[in-house]
C-alpha cells in the first residue's frame, strides 16, 4: 500500500508557488498571506491587502532561467503616494513627543477609507526608546493600517532589532529621525511577514523638502540587494504578537 504524504495546510492554505513562464502574465493572485514568484531573474514575494500590492525580490539570479519571464519588483498604494500633509503632521507630532521633558517616541497608523488616506494616531504607551498601540482588536487602526510610522525623537531613523521583532504583519513601515533638527530623517520599508525590502521614501510619500529619505542612501539602484528576513521573536513574551 502506498502512503500519501502528509499535507502541509499551512502552505496549500496560506503561501503559493508559481512559475511565470515565457510568454505568460503573472498569474492571479490567490493566496491568504502571500505568495513566492519565480521567474527568470530571480524568486520574488507577492502580497496584496486594500490599499496595497508588492512584489519584492527574494533572491536575484546571476544567470536568467530560460524559458521563465522576468519580473519586475513592485510597489502599488491605491489610492497613490500619500500626500505631503499627513507627513508634515505626523513630523509636528512627532517633534511635540521629541520636546518632551523626557523624549518620547510616538506611533501613527495611515489606512484607505472611501479612496482617501487617513492618519490615525492610537492610544499608546511611549517611552524614550519604545512606543506601542494598545488596541489590537479586529476593528483596530493598528490591524488595518497599511503603512505604520513610529519616530525615534532626536535618535536617527534606522530600523532597529526591536523593530525587527515587532513589524512582523504585511505593510510599509516607516521610522522617522532627528526629528527636532533642521534636516528631519525617514526610512521606509515594505515588509510582508519578517520579509523586507528598503523602498525609497517617495515611493510611499509626497516628501517635503526638509525631510531627507537615508534609506539605503536615497539609491534606487542599491535596493535590490538590500532584501532581508528576520525570526526574531517579539522582545517581550506578554506583547501582542503579530504573525
Amino acid at each position: 500500500m502506498i502512503k500519501l504524504p502528509k499535507l502541509n495546510h499551512y502552505n496549500l492554505e496560506f503561501v503559493e508557488y508559481k512559475i511565470v513562464k515565457l510568454g505568460d502574465n503573472l498569474p492571479f493572485h490567490s493566496s491568504s498571506m502571500f505568495e513566492y514568484l519565480i521567474g527568470s531573474n530571480g524568486i520574488f514575494v507577492r502580497a496584496v491587502r486594500l490599499g496595497l500590492e508588492v512584489i519584492i525580490p527574494v533572491e536575484i539570479f546571476t544567470a536568467s532561467i530560460r524559458g521563465l519571464e522576468p519580473i519586475e519588483p513592485l510597489v502599488r498604494l491605491t489610492p497613490g503616494r500619500i500626500p505631503q500633509q499627513i507627513l508634515i503632521q505626523m513630523w509636528k507630532e512627532s517633534c511635540i513627543a521629541a520636546l518632551a521633558e523626557q523624549p518620547l517616541e510616538i506611533t501613527f497608523h495611515i489606512h484607505q477609507e472611501q479612496g482617501q488616506w487617513r492618519l490615525v494616531i492610537p492610544e499608546q504607551t511611549q517611552s524614550s526608546a519604545k512606543c506601542r498601540a494598545i488596541e489590537y482588536g479586529l476593528d483596530s487602526s493598528y490591524i488595518n493600517a497599511t503603512v505604520e510610522v513610529h519616530s525615534h525623537n532626536r535618535m536617527a531613523a534606522f530600523f532597529s532589532g526591536a523593530d525587527d521583532a515587532d513589524e512582523g504583519g504585511f505593510r510599509i513601515f516607516v521610522v522617522l529621525g532627528r526629528v527636532t533638527e533642521s534636516s528631519a530623517e525617514i526610512i521606509c520599508r515594505v515588509g510582508v511577514y519578517r520579509q523586507f525590502w528598503h523602498v525609497p521614501a517617495d515611493w510611499i510619500f509626497e516628501l517635503p523638502s526638509f525631510i531627507v529619505d537615508v534609506t539605503v542612501g536615497g539609491e534606487k539602484d542599491d535596493l535590490i540587494d538590500k532584501f532581508y528576513s528576520s525570526s526574531v521573536a517579539p522582545s517581550l513574551l506578554d506583547d501582542p504578537i503579530e504573525l
